[in-house]
This record gives C-alpha cells, sequence and structure tokens, in this order.
C-alpha cells in the first residue's frame, strides 16, 4: 500500500496486509436466485438497457490472474434494471459485476437504442456470502471505486487477482471500495469511511464525468483524435489513456497513470457535470490517485509509517512521543493521546513477523518494541548503543538494524534485543544516517 504522511495519515486506495484471510471459507457457497440480488445499471442519471452483465469471482494464483465467471451472463431490461440470478462461489471468494454494451437511453422509453460496444462498468461486492439480499446501483462512481481499490491486482476487467498468500490485502482492497461509494445509491461517500476521513469528493465524481462523455454516446465514431479538439468523448478519453477501447480499460490506465494527461483529461468532463461537485474544468488536480486523509489516533507531526501483514498502519509520532495504529479502512485503533508507553520523539518504525512494531526513539537513545494494539511495551539499547536514531529496518532472521543520525553509526540488535557482537558499526561511508533497509540475500 502506498502511504503517503504530513499533518495527518493520507492513504492512497490499494491493498494492504499479507497472509491468508483467516475467516474465509473454503467450501463452495450456493446463492440462490430468491435472495433478491437486483440492482439497476445507469449512465450518469439515466438507465443502459440491454447491457450485458458478468459476476466473477477474483484470482488466486498471481497478481493480475484470471477471474472466474459465476454462471452465465444476463442482461438487463430495456430500463437498466436486473436481477442477479443463482450461481455458486469456489468458497467465500471476493466477487464483482462487469457490464459491457448496452444502449444508454436519454430518457425512458426514448428511442431508438444505439448500442455502445465501449461501454463498460463495474462493481466491487467483496465476499459472496454478503451480496445477498442487496440492491445495487452500478454506474461511473462505482467503477471509478472499483477501478482504483483495484488497480494493483488488475490488469483488466477479466484479470483481477491475487497470490494465494495475499488474501487480506486484496479483501482490504475491497473494503476500499465501500470508503468511497455506496454501492446500493451509487454514490460517493461509501458507508464505511470512517468518522473524521476526508475522501476528495469531487476528484471522485470528476473522474466519473470523464468516463460519462464516453458512456452516454454511440461509442467511438473512429475519428482520429488528438485528446482535445477532434474525436467524441470516447475517441478523446482513449487517446489520453493510452489507446485503450473500453471504459474501464481507460479508468485503469488512469489509476495506474495518475500523472499522465492530467489536465487534458480534466477538461473532458462536461460543462455541466453529471455527478458534482466536481472539479474546475481550468484548475485539474496534481494527480489522479485518490487519497484518503485520516486524522486522530494520537497523530502529531508523523515522520515513520509502516505496515503490519493484516493491513494495520502504524505511524511514528515525534510531536507528542506516541505512536498510532489504524485498521485497513483507517480506523483509529490507538486511543486520542496515541501509544505513548517507553516512547520518546520517535522517527521511524518497522513491524517483525509477529505484527510488532519496534520504534527508534530519537529523544530517549532506545528502541521499543511495541506489541500490536499496545498491550505491552519494552525498550531496549542505550546511550552506548543508540544515538539520535532516526531509522530502523528487520532483517529476514528478525534482527533488528538502527542508524543512528548522532555518532555516524548503525546499531544492531537481535529478536530479543540484545546488541548483537560488534555493534555499533562505523566506517567511513556511514556519514548522519537518516533511514536503513535490508537487501535480499
Amino acid at each position: 500500500m502506498k502511504l503517503l504522511v504530513v499533518s495527518a495519515v493520507l492513504l492512497l486506495t490499494t491493498g494492504c496486509g499479507l497472509g491468508t484471510l483467516s475467516s474465509t471459507s473454503t467450501s463452495p457457497i450456493t446463492v440462490p436466485a430468491s435472495t433478491k440480488v437486483n440492482g439497476i445499471v445507469m449512465g450518469g442519471q439515466q438507465p443502459v438497457g440491454g447491457i450485458s452483465l458478468q459476476l466473477y469471482t477474483v484470482g488466486m494464483t498471481g497478481y493480475g490472474s484470471a477471474a472466474t465467471p459465476l454462471g452465465a451472463p444476463f442482461v438487463t431490461t430495456a430500463y437498466g434494471n436486473f436481477n442477479l440470478p443463482a450461481y455458486t462461489c469456489p468458497g467465500d471468494a471476493m466477487t464483482y459485476i462487469v457490464g459491457t454494451g448496452g444502449q444508454p437511453i436519454a430518457a425512458v422509453g426514448s428511442t431508438p437504442a444505439v448500442t455502445n460496444t465501449n461501454l463498460a462498468l463495474m462493481v466491487g461486492l467483496g465476499k459472496c456470502s454478503t451480496i445477498a439480499n442487496n440492491f445495487i446501483d452500478m454506474n461511473e462512481v462505482t467503477t471509478v471505486a472499483t477501478v482504483w481499490a483495484l488497480s494493483p491486482f488488475m490488469t483488466n476487467a477479466t484479470h483481477i487477482g491475487s497470490s494465494a498468500t495475499n488474501t487480506v490485502g486484496i479483501a482490504n482492497a475491497f473494503a476500499n471500495i465501500n470508503k468511497m461509494v455506496n454501492t446500493a445509491t451509487g454514490a460517493v461517500s461509501g458507508p464505511s469511511l470512517p468518522s473524521g476521513a476526508v475522501l476528495p469528493l469531487a476528484q471522485i465524481n470528476t473522474l466519473a464525468d470523464i468516463l460519462e462523455q464516453c458512456i452516454n454516446s454511440g461509442g467511438s465514431d473512429g475519428v482520429a483524435s488528438n485528446g482535445t479538439s477532434t474525436g467524441n468523448g470516447c475517441d478523446k478519453l482513449f487517446y489520453l489513456t493510452g489507446g485503450t477501447s473500453d471504459t474501464i480499460s481507460a479508468a485503469l490506465f488512469i489509476a495506474q497513470h495518475p500523472s499522465t494527461n492530467v489536465a487534458s483529461l480534466n477538461m473532458l468532463r462536461s460543462a455541466s457535470p453529471v455527478f458534482s461537485p466536481a472539479l474546475d474544468v481550468n484548475l485539474p488536480p496534481l494527480s489522479w490517485s485518490i487519497v484518503i486523509t485520516h486524522s486522530g489516533g494520537g497523530l502529531s507531526n508523523p515522520q515513520g509509517i509502516a505496515t503490519d501483514q493484516e493491513g494495520n498502519i502504524w505511524v511514528a509520532n515525534a510531536g507528542n512521543s506516541s505512536v498510532s495504529e489504524f485498521n485497513p479502512l483507517g480506523t483509529a485503533l490507538s486511543t486520542a493521546t496515541g501509544f505513548t508507553q517507553n516512547i520518546s520523539v520517535p522517527y521511524a518504525l518497522a513491524i517483525d513477523q509477529s505484527g510488532n512494531a519496534w520504534v527508534a526513539n530519537s529523544g530517549g537513545n532506545t528502541i521499543t518494541k511495541l506489541a500490536p494494539l499496545g498491550t505491552s511495551s519494552t525498550s531496549y539499547g542505550s546511550s552506548a548503543q543508540l544515538n539520535a536514531p532516526k531509522g530502523i529496518a528487520i532483517d529476514g532472521t528478525g534482527n533488528v538494524w538502527v542508524s543512528n543520525s548522532g555518532n555516524a553509526s548503525v546499531s544492531a540488535f537481535s529478536s530479543s534485543g540484545a546488541a548483537l557482537t560488534g555493534s555499533p558499526y562505523t566506517g567511513s561511508g556511514i556519514t548522519t544516517p537518516l533511514a536503513i533497509a535490508i537487501n535480499p540475500k
């Protein structure tokens, strides 16, 4: 997961976590049509009739591996409505729906309908067992939320997958969808957005408006585009997104290349945006990364950040000598003052294989082993071993390595906190070290 830290925690919408999600069922799950999973497909504020829908579960044989179709495709009515047929999941897998083709209509009952072969929409639903008895509103906003959340695991609409050892990561990515959008209404923000979190509403809506200009059209007219003055909404979009040919692929290109053609893409939205609030057409964002800002949990002048195997986020706060912890959705797990026992002006932290956070205390010339949820805290080292430590890393055997900015040295400790023979280490190449990393053997 990519993360930025300033005065609060900024989480890019990607999946975190390594390891196997223990709550995932491995037995097949059959969901009958009587569960009344139904919904509507919308292009902007108008229904899309005759769109072909397919339910999938994600692949688990590698990143971007082929997804598994569940049952046969089904088609919306002329007014965009659908009922999900019976399906069987291979275990309690992560599921999503893709819609392609279809006829966007200007008003209910309008004719004739024109099929847009470049139209592609999607919505991530989550665990197979949790989608029963739900109403789904699939549109451009659900497509943006789904693509941005799943982009690290995705090569196209039918290839979304993870390795078998990272079920936690892809589950966290699906959870991020519900932070951005309410899949029952097709609108931002989602029901899982934590209290105090700030979502870039205008940026998400603008991305949806960009897609809408292609979706509510007859599709590409084949006119060569320069991305601005020639071609229709689809041709301009596809030109600016590397020669893509459908709206999901275009969205994925933007999510994976967020700094490419930013201003030109921003100008593709309608002068009267369907989804609002939207960005000013003349004031593009710095990039199309979707960043959710979180606060609380004791954050104060954060200097270091790390993610554990469950996707929990740990932050070292130099401002109030504390450590904050957040779950993958951004909900604070630490108190309003953070974890403070044995913490003194921390600048960095690293997570070991047991989920403990090791903290470099620049103020106390110590390192601290902090258990998950701050349930215990143990301090190691002294001024004889450590001098204004600013960086920390853990190697494959569990040894803890620390860079000392105060005396141009590197210290090393065992997983039990004992200094290794010869530590601290010095050398002509070490001068005021501020960070440290371990290379693979």
